[in-house]
């Protein structure tokens, strides 16, 4: 289950002996590794509340994915996990809200694994009309062209660029114009990029989202729910049928039609 920035993030495990029973250790030593490589190492209170029972709780403050590990001696054992950040800004296309009045939950005892089913609709829905939410990417693309296509359609705005040869950026970013929905920028003087290849920073999303494609979330999220509640038509014998998108997920055919009219052309996203 991903949690936020700044969200009390619980980390637990146990200590056992020999005979399995609960058991405080000599020393326990928490190590943290966070998204971009450095480590931390919150304080374990040793001994802890509950005999063998060892609780740490850290905030996190960078986006993505952490490792951590325990490692106790006397007795010595070792224990390992991860746990996954979102950005400060949400990834997903409807509103919590929007999802548990269609769902009909009315208590928030599941709000954050909802969250998760929230952002998978969002990868399923973008994977077939392109961008939706507002993201920024980074994206190595080769010069000396006077267009140069990006890898996402709905390109907002450049942020930078780096030619990589030389850490340089000679680009003047106002002297560009970018073709928003096909992802495509070039000069607006229709010069040439300098050769080699360039890093690429740039925003994608859209700043209105279509009907059809709110109601094609939902009814992703519901059937996804619906499966993870143990109602699975398919095995039970009268399904529907089932879609396996670009993303590689699997949604009804009745939210793929409500997006197929804004299919975006296949190698972009």
């Amino acid at each position: 289950m991903p949690y936020d920035i700044a969200d009390s993030v619980p980390l637990a495990w146990d200590v056992k002996d020999a005979a399995g029973a609960l058991t405080n250790a000599t020393t326990a030593v928490l190590t943290i590794t966070l998204p971009d490589g450095t480590t931390a190492t919150p304080a374990v209170t040793n001994p802890p509340a509950s005999t063998g029972q060892y609780r740490v709780t850290y905030v996190p403050t960078l986006e993505g994915r952490y490792e951590w590990r325990a490692v106790m001696t006397g007795p010595n054992a070792a224990y390992q996990d991860v746990f996954v950040v979102r950005g400060t800004v949400s990834p997903a296309l409807l509103s919590l809200a929007d999802a548990k009045a269609h769902l009909g939950i009315t208590t928030t005892t599941q709000d954050d694994e909802l969250r998760e089913y929230l952002e998978a609709a969002t990868e399923i829905v973008e994977s077939y009309v392109g961008p939706v939410v507002t993201r920024t990417h980074t994206a190595r693309v080769c010069g000396y062209r006077t267009r140069i296509p990006l890898p996402h359609t709905q390109v907002t705005a450049i942020t930078a660029i780096t030619i990589v040869r030389d850490g340089t950026t000679p680009i003047t970013l106002s002297d560009l114009t970018i073709n928003t929905a096909a992802g495509v920028f070039g000069y607006k003087s229709g010069s040439s990029f300098p050769y080699g290849d360039m890093d690429v920073t740039y925003t994608v999303g859209r700043t209105s989202v279509k009907a059809n494609w709110t109601l094609a979330a939902k009814i992703i999220v519901k059937y996804a729910w619906e499966t993870q509640l143990g109602n699975l038509p398919s095995i039970q014998g009268d399904s529907p049928g089932y879609v396996v998108t670009g993303a590689g997920l699997i949604a009804p055919p009745r939210a793929i039609s409500l997006l197929e009219p804004d299919q975006v052309p296949a190698g972009f996203a």
